[in-house]
């Protein structure tokens, strides 16, 4: 069994099949960082720009997630799921750093757009867990379609 093999199965995603599902998770990572080009109007910080360049990352992985579901494609689908977990982490302790920044400087709006992206960033634990158990079904699939023509042979 695998790390991916051992976290918990979904039988939906919010009452649509998986595929479906893992579709619109792949369409919401590819959309997700244009939320993220509306803070220009910020100064620079170390801080902004490895946000700026994690969620560009994500991208590019949801991208890879985008075409791995298309093809049926295991690969870019973990691949997807590996980076969206190790991303999951690092943004909530960015967005963590960047809360106390903005309540150091009381700007209390700020801090709650802050923790709208950590509600958010807490949702993608569960579409992890919808692309993960999409992916399971697809392994199975392979592994009864493999048996079936050994069975042929």
């Amino acid at each position: 069994m695998t790390a991916l093999g051992d976290l918990p199965e979904v039988m939906s995603f919010f009452g649509t099949d998986l595929k479906t599902g893992s579709l619109i998770i792949a369409a919401l990572g590819i959309v997700h960082p244009m939320a993220f080009g509306c803070s220009f109007f910020m100064p620079l910080s170390y801080l902004l720009v490895t946000i700026w360049l994690l969620v560009a990352c994500y991208f590019a992985a949801s991208v890879c997630l985008f075409f791995g579901l298309n093809t049926n494609d295991t690969f870019l689908i973990a691949l997807w799921i590996w980076y969206a977990v190790i991303f999951v982490v690092v943004m909530l302790m960015m967005m963590i750093l960047l809360a106390l920044v903005y309540t150091s400087r009381r700007q209390r709006s700020r801090v709650l757009v802050v923790i709208l992206g950590m509600l958010w960033y807490i949702l993608t634990v569960y579409f992890i867990l919808v692309v993960n158990s999409h992916r399971n079904v697809l392994l199975k699939e392979q592994n009864l379609d493999e048996k079936i023509t050994d069975k042929k042979f």
